[in-house]
């Protein structure tokens, strides 16, 4: 029989965390004030960091607290506080995307375990011995992956899986968008992301502004049963954003439907903030109507009436399509702009039952405006269930005492026994013994932190009393003793599936041992048909691997060229690159993710390389690359002045249109068009194999000011560029660059 899988909440605040553990949700994802992958939300200081492993250690849930942006040498100091901190709040898991935080973990040999964030983009094709050696016991997959994926990468690896099933998507592969970063200062790696994919864009050559790139949310209730079926660990709801309502109505719902309820209400999930949904790539790649929002990014709602008069006291009248009352959160449209109101009365028109006459609408809005429900009010109040108790840890006490002997009393903790017993000792009772009353009157909470459930008294005699001070100083000597227990602790031993206690990281192999040796210049081609390589002035060229790239050999020749690979997102894909590159014996290859490490293992004749968009971005993770025998191109999002000298490694130049997005969506626009924003900022896309397509900002790279050692620069040309041109620039920028180095 499948194991039911585990509900996972999200818990953007306190609020959100209680309504989540109300409304039946098995375990709870958060953030500290830093490092997680939502800094917008509110988040949890460390007094309610705490708060929040008692209360869910009291419920018997899981707490799983995320660190899953990618971290700064620079930051390093800050990360091991958080570190020291966590370590003592012992959550259930860390979910973590960076390598070098989850090194950092391995050499602390922490019993926490990891589980890989989303942002990992992992696929299953690749670094399993790797994440096995760091203590990942958990993979988060990336919410592209199709249901015969997510079934293989079960079947395959020998991790817990979790997966997305309801919440908003990205419109970049996870882990894999850069279209923040490259436009400002708010990075998507960084928890700050500014969600460009939702804005207006312009197809050159018209005037219709649409969102082009806008998904609509995931929605996967209605596959609950498939989802079983798979073998899936646990089942996670996006929205540490939204609001405590949005996490009770939500869960609310996937508990009803993983519990085996067939009545799923998807009207419900209509009525708390939702944009149009769809079952993502669930069911494979979809056509672009069925994955975008259309021009409303936002809050879809259901049309709930249509304004249709006012009164005199400042009500106005609907005809209503369903009941409307006081509560109620309602948008609707003026032109292009968005807005809303909540309804603070309602009452339906005592001749027109059809019609309702509500207060909190503005006295201007139109007859004839379409009114859309975004928040339904509900008569069930969440927020007065929860109850201070909840917050307490559940015990059981076992009480143990006869005539003149102590009476002691024994509690279990975690697993662990802590007793207590009175100085004074017991005598016969005249009237009712301590098992009549006395005992469960005086102990039914210990302190502030736990509420006993049971007393078990079989080895109480009957017909014994102590005095009133000797339970008093009883219960505080318990109370005192339990304190001590949870505080002393030891901790849980990790899992078999994690790391071994003898890890060793040498961070000196991240630098170069000869400082001196000459910076050399790689240039990366995005396109296809690679125009100009055979005049350009580059050390070595990145072509794409085509499987047999004798036109390029020829051209320019096989000592300079490296290759690309396309993303590898299944076996199948894995597969057919591992046999046409068996067949080499020798080359050096750039892969955008996990598949280099395997591919590295089971080729040992090829050389191969993490390429930028992997973001390593600390002397930690490129010193586990190398020891793993890999290559590496730094983090773009790794500022040139914060990188360290002499570094074993290739650091990405300004690119010639630099790529901001990996999507595995289908066909938002054509390779030949232009697309324009707001800001009349330019992109185009290209294909880059196995379903993907990447996107380019037009930005020209005129030249290279500081000397940052071996660089890559990344090339793609537009539909509106000539190729001469642009390799005529390149070998200025190439020629500039090799003067600037040679004066060092």
């Amino acid at each position: 029989m499948t194991k039911k899988p585990e509900l996972l909440a999200p818990a953007g605040s306190v609020e959100s965390l209680k309504s989540a553990l109300l409304a039946g949700a098995d375990a709870v994802y958060l953030a500290g004030k830093r490092f997680g992958a939502r800094a917008f939300a509110s988040n949890f200081d460390e007094d309610n960091l705490r708060w929040a492993r008692k209360v869910t250690w009291a419920l018997g849930k899981k707490l799983y607290v995320t660190l899953n942006t990618i971290v700064f040498e620079h930051e390093w100091n800050l990360l091991n506080k958080t570190l020291d901190f966590l370590e003592e709040l012992e959550p259930d898991a860390l979910i973590v995307q960076d390598l070098g935080v989850a090194t950092e973990l391995r050499k602390r040999n922490t019993s926490i375990p990891l589980h890989l964030s989303t942002q990992g983009a992992w696929f299953g094709q690749g670094g399993i011995v790797q994440l096995e050696e760091l203590g990942f016991t958990r993979v988060i997959l990336p919410r592209e992956a199709t249901k015969s994926e997510i079934t293989e990468i079960v079947n395959r690896s020998p991790f817990e899986i979790e997966v997305f099933v309801h919440g908003a998507m990205c419109y970049s592969i996870s882990g894999r968008c850069f279209w923040s970063s490259a436009l400002g200062p708010r990075s998507g790696n960084r928890g700050t992301c500014a969600q460009p994919c939702r804005r207006d864009y312009i197809i050159d050559g018209t005037k219709t502004c649409s969102c082009l790139f806008s998904p609509r949310d995931m929605r996967l209730i209605n596959e609950i049963n498939s989802l079983k079926e798979t073998g899936v660990a646990s089942l996670k709801i996006e929205g540490r954003m939204k609001s405590p309502e949005y996490v009770y109505q939500v869960v609310k719902a996937y508990r009803s439907a993983l519990d085996g309820n067939s009545n799923i209400d998807n009207k419900a999930l209509d009525e708390v903030f939702s944009r149009a949904s769809s079952v993502g790539f669930f069911n494979g790649v979809q056509r672009p109507l069925d994955w975008k929002t259309g021009n409303n990014p936002g809050r879809e709602g259901i049309v709930v009436g249509i304004a249709t008069g006012r009164s005199s006291d400042g009500l106005t009248e609907l005809v209503k399509n369903t009941d409307i009352k006081a509560g109620d959160g309602l948008f609707w449209y003026e032109g292009n702009e968005h807005k809303g109101a909540r309804i603070t009365f309602a009452e339906v028109d005592k001749k027109y039952k059809n019609r309702v006459w509500v207060r909190g609408l503005p006295r201007n809005l139109a007859n004839g405006t379409e009114l859309r429900r975004t928040s339904k009010s509900s008569d069930e109040n969440w927020g007065i269930k929860w109850e201070r108790c909840l917050e307490r840890s559940r015990i059981v006490l076992f009480w143990k005492g006869a005539v003149g002997k102590p009476l002691t009393v024994e509690a279990l903790i975690h697993g662990k026994k802590v007793s207590a017993q009175t100085e004074e000792l017991l005598v016969s009772a005249q009237l009712k013994g301590l098992d009549e009353g006395p005992i469960q009157d005086k102990f039914n909470a210990i302190g502030e932190d736990y509420v006993v459930s049971e007393h078990n008294t079989e080895c109480l005699e009957t017909k014994l009393y102590i005095t009133t001070s000797a339970l008093k100083q009883l219960k505080r000597s318990l109370a005192e003793k339990l304190s001590i227990a949870v505080n002393t602790m030891s901790k849980p031993s990790i899992s078999a599936t994690a790391c071994k206690s003898n890890f060793i990281l040498d961070k000196k192999s991240a630098f170069i041992t000869d400082c001196k040796a000459k910076p050399s210049i790689r240039l990366r081609l995005w396109n296809n048909d690679f125009p100009f390589t055979d005049n350009i002035d580059a050390d070595k060229v990145i072509l794409p691997w085509l499987g047999n790239n004798k036109k390029a050999i020829n051209l320019i020749g096989e000592d300079r060229i490296i290759y690309w690979l396309p993303p590898l997102l299944n076996y199948k894909q894995f597969k057919q690159t591992y046999l046409q590159l068996e067949r080499l014996n020798h080359g050096t290859f750039l892969c955008f993710g996990w598949e280099a490490f395997s591919l590295s293992k089971f080729l040992p004749k090829l050389n191969f390389e993490l390429d930028w968009c992997c973001n390593i971005a600390n002397l930690n993770s490129i010193a586990f690359t190398l020891k793993s025998g890999l290559g590496i191109v730094l983090s773009k999002e790794w500022k040139y002045e914060d990188i360290p000298a002499n570094l074993n490694a290739t650091i990405p130049a300004p690119a010639w249109n630099p790529l901001v997005s990996f999507t595995r969506f289908a066909d938002a626009v054509k390779t030949e068009q232009e697309i324009l924003n707001s800001h009349n900022d330019r992109f185009f896309v290209l294909p880059i194999g196995n379903g993907v397509t990447a996107m380019f900002l037009e930005s020209k790279a005129t030249k290279i000011s500081e000397p940052i050692g071996s660089i890559q620069l990344d090339v793609a040309i537009s539909p509106k560029e000539n190729p001469t041109q642009v390799a005529e620039q390149l070998n200025r920028i190439f020629a500039g660059y090799r003067k600037l180095t040679s004066k060092r």
